[in-house]
């Protein structure tokens, strides 16, 4: 496996010029097998850090099965996006990548970051109906990729330090639920000697703008990611997001949340509480796999609770979409062909085996989960999504014709992690009317590629985002 920075891909790419590969690095082991009448080399690039002892492995199985050599390298989530990014412009992309540029399925078409895949049919009946969308899956009939995870999942439960908590005098297995309640506990710690929180409020800021959306829907924002679903108006200026931000300021200016935090990435978050530097960390369901994956000792100290919410009372509901596919073929693979082989073995019995167990982003299936090998802290996490997550209404789903206007969107910055970190950091001074540029910018932009989609003749309206009979606490309807 190979591990690569920002750094480190800039400096392949300007080697590749006089013909040294892409992604050297003297630190770095590139994984998977020559044997078996390998014939060339297959790239496969993913941010899954609880994967990487399984998709490393993985790689070296599949190489004779493919006969090519087939080279996995996992990125730190926090900075993979940048690092994709900077090798489609060099058109250095490898054959098979995660999703995790963060534009849709539209965008990426158009802007020829991915290949049409062909998956075998004994494969796709292991996939559920609606796991093939319009616009999130597939384009014009042409299938892009699949998804292996189940839509109802968080990147926002809280996480603790059973060692800690205990010597705090705090009970791990009964986390707070309320902002009150759990800061009187980070109190606690802070007073016992122990480093309350962190949080990956850094990097780029993507992981502590997709957890201030989770928080707002718990809040009771009604709508994702800043889009109000009965009405189709962004409002990241709503009550609901100055309240997460304002709490987040709060515990910072307190310091209960670890110096440094504001800085930190993903991993970097995650090692400080793999390590057992810091009592608590607000991270995704897959905070148990990857932190065993830096410390292995922590997992028997895994303990875990829901999505903090502002008052005791308060239903803890969020509400995902239809999931995207978790694999792409990359448009420049010369090898689609086994590109696609390679994303349909993610769904043979073994590697669904070893995903589970890695404790990642929970399965479709999520009754596969209470009899896996498990630490009960994961296991709690997934039933709290499978009972708390909900499918929420999309604008594709109910006009397909909405691709052609995603297409034609870009992304808006600086977005609500941003705002964050400035907040936090002291460079912004008024919350409400930075969010409420947010919203008005965020917007435009969608009234820009509507207007452009009308005018190439795509039947799509701002209507097609209004969805006046959703209702909290439940899946909106398939049909709808």
């Amino acid at each position: 496996m190979t591990e690569m920075t920002r750094r480190s891909l800039l400096g392949a790419s300007v080697l590749a010029a006089i013909g040294a590969a892409t992604g050297c690095s003297g630190s770095s082991t590139q994984s998977g097998s020559t044997s078996g009448g390998a014939t060339g080399t297959l790239d496969w690039w993913d941010h899954f850090s609880s994967f990487k002892r399984l998709n490393d492995d993985w790689a070296k199985t599949q190489s004779p099965a493919l006969k090519t050599n087939v080279g996995h390298t996992y990125y730190d989530a926090s900075k993979a996006t940048q690092a994709f990014q900077l090798a489609h412009q060099a058109n250095k992309m490898p054959d098979v990548y995660s999703n995790v540029i963060g534009l849709p399925l539209p965008a990426l078409v158009s802007g020829k970051w991915v290949h049409e895949v062909t998956i075998p049919a004994d494969v796709k009946s292991k996939l559920p109906k609606d796991a093939f969308t319009e616009g999130i899956t597939q384009l014009d009939g042409k299938l892009y990729g699949f998804p292996m995870f189940s839509f109802r999942q968080s990147s926002t439960l809280v996480w603790v330090n059973k060692d800690h908590w205990s010597k705090a005098g705090l009970d791990p297995n009964n986390v707070p639920k309320d902002y009150a309640a759990f800061k009187d506990a980070l109190g606690k710690l802070k007073s016992a000697g122990i480093q309350p929180l962190t949080l990956a409020i850094g990097a780029d800021g993507g992981r502590i703008r997709d957890q201030v959306d989770d928080m707002a829907q718990a809040a009771g924002f009604p709508g994702y990611q800043g889009l109000q679903f009965t009405t189709g108006e962004y409002a990241y200026h709503h009550d609901a997001y100055v309240g997460v931000i304002e709490f987040l300021k709060q515990l910072n200016d307190d310091k209960l949340i670890m110096p440094g935090s504001n800085n930190f990435g993903v991993v970097d978050a995650r090692t400080r509480y793999a390590s057992g530097a810091v009592g608590t960390f607000i991270d995704g369901i897959w905070c148990a796999g990857g932190s065993k994956a830096l410390a292995p000792t922590i997992v028997d100290k895994l303990a875990s609770g829901q999505i903090l919410v502002p008052t005791s009372g308060t239903d803890p509901w969020c509400y995902r979409g239809r999931p995207a596919a978790t694999y792409f073929v990359s448009a420049d693979s010369k090898n689609p062909d086994a590109a696609g082989q390679l994303i349909a073995s993610f769904m043979s019995d073994d590697y669904q085996k070893g995903m589970v167990e890695a404790m990642d982003q929970p399965p479709l299936n999520l009754d596969q989960v209470a009899s896996a090998n498990v630490v009960d802290a994961y296991k709690k996490g997934v039933e709290y999504c499978k009972e708390n997550v909900f499918l929420m209404p999309q604008a594709i789903v109910k006009n397909p014709a909405i691709a052609r206007v995603d297409a034609l969107r870009k992304p808006v910055t600086p977005h609500v992690g941003n705002i964050v970190q400035g907040y936090l950091g002291g460079s912004i001074k008024d919350l409400k009317a930075e969010l409420k540029k947010l919203s008005d910018a965020t917007t435009a932009d969608r009234a820009q590629a509507l207007t452009k989609a009308k005018a190439a003749g795509a039947k799509v309206s701002e209507s097609d985002y209004v969805f006046a009979d959703w209702k909290p606490g439940q899946d909106y309807g398939a049909a709808k």
